[in-house]
């Protein structure tokens, strides 16, 4: 992981925070919008990365990484929208509950590292 990278998910954690937390409309949106910015880095970067570590990967490797992407964006915005609806349509509720995605991407890298590492 990139010094680079590792900058983009610590604004893309704060930015959530920064959007969840915020009393101050304005400022709530000038979380997501930054957020907006660093997490849409990341995209091309993966799949620079990805290509760069798997060049045999072809076509079936985009193709999920695709997937994967897709899956993200309809399933991310679905759990904010229920997370928000059960608290009373409370939307900053819902961006905090959201503060899980970075983390749950932090872990996962953590726990694919551990397993390559013990697979050389």
């Amino acid at each position: 992981m990139t010094r680079k990278t590792k900058n983009y998910k610590k604004t893309q954690r704060a930015c959530y925070l920064v959007a969840g937390l915020a009393g101050i409309p304005v400022v709530g949106l000038i979380g997501c919008a930054v957020c907006g910015f660093s997490v849409g880095t990341m995209w091309p970067g993966s799949i620079s990365i990805s290509s760069r570590v798997l060049p045999t990967g072809g076509t079936a490797m985009f193709a999920l990484l695709a997937l994967a992407g897709d899956l993200g964006g309809a399933m991310g915005p679905a759990i904010i929208g229920n997370v928000s609806q059960k608290a009373a349509n409370n939307l900053q509720a819902g961006v905090l509950a959201g503060t899980g995605f970075p983390i749950i991407l932090v872990l996962s890298v953590f726990y694919i590292r551990k397993k390559y590492k013990m697979k050389k």
